[in-house]
């Protein structure tokens, strides 16, 4: 089927930004090379299949089944789904065959809204070809807290974490993530599923959702920007986010809230919503309005009956 978005539909200025600093490196190709040459799709699918549980319509389908959706809208091929255990996450691996990890503390925390926000913010990634760039930093992480021996890359792959390398990767990482926020926001229609999303990830129990303020939250935004009025406190600031793997929650939680209220993210639903008209009833499961040329719902994820051939009577 054609695809309902493109990536240039949630794009976020700053990843476009950052990247271009990033590719304006000299050194970035050669790097990159080097570490296609050390670091192989295979070593991370042969992890995956002998320590997590790989997804199916015959391997926990209900969860299985919300993924397709997302891969159909965004016009990319369907990645592997893997589910492992530990802390609240989830990451796409593999540059070539792209597979999405999601921990099971991680479903444990959010509602199943929440885990499609989760999955189309993964499958944004994809759709916006972040997963070469976003592993490598991955790797110089890993690299930089336990040292390449200890996690079997060799000197080629330290050796690729040049300060300027290194500072402008990690830049541009934290802000991919806005665009694969965009993503999920996009997917879903609005922001809100994504936003609870992030405060589960922030701890929030999931058994209290009616409790949870946006407009409380969004507070803390404002007062993180009115600490920052000086140049002392930007610089304070700015060493707060270079902490972080990603844009701390508060801000993500802000730019979410601005980007739906703007006419490009209204445009973008209208173009959406003019795709999913259809003359077939609604989801069996959920009454969701079916798209013409739909395979599965996009609100409840269920497989949507295809209409099969006549028959032609025989001679």
């Amino acid at each position: 089927m054609a695809a309902v978005f493109n990536v240039n539909d949630f794009l976020h200025p700053l990843d476009l930004s950052a990247r271009g600093h990033l590719e304006g490196i000299p050194l970035l190709q050669p790097a990159t090379k080097k570490y296609l040459t050390a670091v192989h799709d295979r070593r991370y699918r042969q992890y995956l299949l002998c320590s997590a549980i790989r997804l199916g319509p015959a391997q926990l389908p209900d969860l299985y089944r919300l993924l397709p959706p997302v891969c159909d809208a965004f016009g990319i091929a369907e990645p592997e789904l893997y589910l492992t255990s530990g802390e609240a996450n989830a990451y796409t691996v593999g540059h070539s065959h792209p597979a999405i990890v999601i921990s099971n503390l991680l479903l444990e925390a959010l509602a199943e809204d929440e885990i499609q926000a989760v999955l189309a913010h993964e499958c944004g990634h994809i759709l916006a070809q972040h997963t070469l760039y976003r592993q490598m930093a991955q790797t110089m992480l890993v690299v930089g807290q336990a040292g390449a021996s200890a996690v079997g890359m060799g000197a080629a792959v330290a050796g690729i974490a040049t300060a300027q390398i290194r500072n402008a990767l990690m830049n541009w990482y934290r802000k991919s993530e806005l665009t694969a926020d965009r993503a999920a926001v996009a997917y879903l229609r609005g922001a809100e599923p994504m936003q609870r999303a992030l405060f589960h990830l922030m701890g929030a129990p999931k058994w209290m959702p009616t409790e949870i303020s946006f407009t409380a939250f969004l507070q803390q935004a404002t007062e993180f920007d009115e600490l920052a009025e000086n140049k002392w406190d930007r610089f304070l600031a700015r060493g707060l986010e270079s902490g972080f793997t990603h844009p701390a929650p508060v801000l993500r939680m802000k730019e979410l809230n601005e980007w739906v209220e703007t006419s490009a993210f209204r445009d973008l639903l209208g173009i959406a919503e003019a795709g999913h008209l259809d003359s077939r009833p609604g989801c069996a499961h959920c009454g969701y309005e079916l798209g013409p040329d739909w395979r599965f719902c996009k609100r409840c994820g269920r497989p949507v009956p295809q209409p099969t051939a006549p028959v032609e009577a025989g001679a």
